[in-house]
């Protein structure tokens, strides 16, 4: 599968770092009221999102809250508002954006980072669609990411968790709905999901047409429980690299545009001439010698396993590993050791 064009030249890409978290509100307070109308604003959370807002009305700018929190009516209407142009802007968590066409919007601003470079391309994706210039911007500082890294993490799934599960189904002798084994077991309905999910990968449980439960026989419980736990593990290590993928793109000195477009597997090389970092003159140039494995290509690690590349920075390669996630690695060390080889998967 060949993917292409997912260039937005007409976004201009800014990251503004700070030591303090008022200071950062106050720029963003101020940069949100000079900045060219409708626009969309990014928080984590849904108390961030109304005290925002409340930042904003009160320095004069036409805004609303918006999060999966409120009634549906009220969600219905701050949505109108926005789109019709009644209110400039709209401070949102992730929940809104899906299904949103709104040609005009020219700024989309990140209070708080995306939990991934995806995600963060997704939102800022919505605006400038009708190809004029826009802004994305994303209000950064690096404790932020300790909260990222919390909102991100998935459930912890002990052997012991889905040890419990299969003796329900044992028991039963017979499909449980899901309902009925929640009833059975004593785990929150997302932990459940999250235990259901693994024994499945795992082969210990099949889900029927009607959404029934059964036990698969025959895969032994115990080594069944013990997979489940290191997919969950592994999953777990996944996300983390996601997000230090996105405190990457914060951080780098790099073109913003080039960290994006390669990390989404489409060769770009900096300077974009529409990035902060490449009006400042900070982007570094990059030796095309240190760049021993075309991008997108597959290579091997002995202790991360098979990956592809997906970007490379001054004496550095990033490489997305199935198992691992992201990790960036030394070419001096990983050329030097032979640590990263042509894999033939």
């Amino acid at each position: 599968m060949v993917v292409r064009d997912f260039d937005r030249p007409n976004i201009r890409l800014v990251v503004d770092s700070f030591a303090d978290e008022e200071t950062k509100r106050d720029a963003f307070v101020a940069c949100v009221r000079e900045a060219a109308k409708p626009g969309i604003v990014y928080a984590a959370t849904r108390r961030r999102t109304e005290e925002l807002a409340a930042h904003l009305l009160a320095a004069g700018v036409s805004s609303a809250a918006y999060h999966a929190g409120l009634r549906k009516r009220e969600r219905e209407a701050i949505q109108s508002a926005f789109m019709d142009g009644t209110s400039d802007v709209i401070v949102a968590t992730a929940a809104f954006g899906m299904g949103i066409d709104k040609q005009d919007v020219r700024f989309v601003y990140h209070f708080d980072i995306a939990d991934s470079v995806d995600s963060y391309y997704q939102e800022i994706g919505r605006a400038g669609r009708d190809g004029t210039p826009a802004e994305a911007r994303l209000f950064f500082r690096p404790e932020d990411v300790a909260l990222r890294r919390f909102f991100s993490g998935t459930p912890e799934v002990r052997a012991a968790d889905a040890d419990a599960v299969l003796r329900v189904l044992e028991r039963a002798r017979k499909p449980l709905a899901a309902d009925e084994l929640a009833a059975r077991v004593d785990l929150s309905n997302g932990h459940l999901r999250a235990v259901l999910d693994h024994l499945t990968d795992a082969g210990g449980i099949e889900t029927a047409p009607d959404g029934s439960i059964r036990l698969v026989t025959g895969h032994g419980r115990h080594r069944v429980s013990a997979e489940a736990e290191a997919a969950n593990e592994r999953r777990a290590t996944f996300e983390r690299t996601r997000v230090d993928m996105i405190r990457g793109y914060a951080e780098t000195r790099d073109c913003w545009r080039e960290f994006l477009l390669s990390y989404l597997g489409e060769p770009f090389q900096g300077p974009c001439g529409n990035c902060d970092n490449c009006e400042s003159g900070s982007e570094r140039a990059h030796d095309p010698g240190e760049q021993p494995f075309a991008l997108q290509s597959r290579v091997r690690h002995p202790e991360f396993g098979v990956g592809s590349v997906v970007r490379y920075e001054p004496g550095r390669v990033v490489v997305l590993f199935d198992e691992e996630g992201y990790r960036t690695l030394r070419l001096d060390l990983v050329m030097g050791g032979d640590l990263l080889v042509p894999a033939n998967d």
